[in-house]
């Protein structure tokens, strides 16, 4: 088994081949599925809410368990990365795995779409403009992937007066984001009261607009 170390070296070594040497982390999400839940992502575009500029953003998703046609995998629009952004609807729908339920607004022909189907420690890596979404799962089996989001440190946050980042290679030369600092234990009070604020931040950019918070 490789250690983790050298599963994020790898990671990231595939994330710079594509946005250069500097990179930082803006965020992390969990997509489970579980078996015979309607809960689904609609198609969209991720770059829609995240207030980032220029749109150099690619997110690495992590299939924890194996992600198949049957359970709900991930299916792209191929090309639609060198697209610009399109409008998008809020819809708040609770079986909608998004923050707000957001689905563009534009005709999507499913026949062209491709599906990503991944064996548990693969993963894909898409454009922050990608058109991209998933079924339900209707299978007997878990569908679990993990998405990182990863910038060049040149990208701004233009829809807060402030957000954060963590440098995980490279050097910084541009300090858009404040650099997250290291928990000084875990589930310590302070880490714990750190990362309320970050994700709290977070959320007040992603669902800026609506009155609503981001679902737990």
């Amino acid at each position: 088994m490789r250690s983790r170390t050298s599963s994020a070296r790898r990671i990231l070594d595939a994330v710079e081949d594509i946005i250069g040497p500097d990179i930082l982390c803006w965020g992390t999400s969990f997509f489970i599925k579980e078996p015979h839940n309607p809960a689904y992502v609609s198609w969209h575009q991720d770059s829609t809410y995240w207030g980032l500029e220029p749109a150099d953003i690619v997110t690495a998703w992590i299939a924890l368990s194996d992600s198949t046609t049957e359970n709900g995998a991930m299916r792209v629009m191929p090309g639609s990365h060198t697209m610009a952004q399109v409008p998008h609807r809020d819809t708040f729908r609770p079986e909608n795995l998004l923050s707000r339920g957001q689905e563009i607004m534009v005709e999507v022909d499913d026949a062209q779409a491709d599906t990503l189907v991944l064996k548990a420690g693969e993963m894909s890596l898409h454009h922050v403009r990608l058109i991209h979404g998933s079924e339900p799962n209707p299978s007997d089996e878990r569908r679990i992937g993990f998405a990182i989001r990863y910038l060049p440190t040149y990208v701004r946050q233009v829809a807060g007066s402030h957000d954060w980042a963590t440098l995980v290679r490279g050097v910084d030369r541009y300090g858009n984001f404040e650099l997250e600092q290291r928990p000084d234990a875990d589930m310590s009070e302070s880490a714990q009261a750190y990362h309320a604020a970050v994700v709290g931040g977070h959320s007040k950019i992603l669902m800026r607009e609506t009155g609503r918070r981001m679902r737990a």
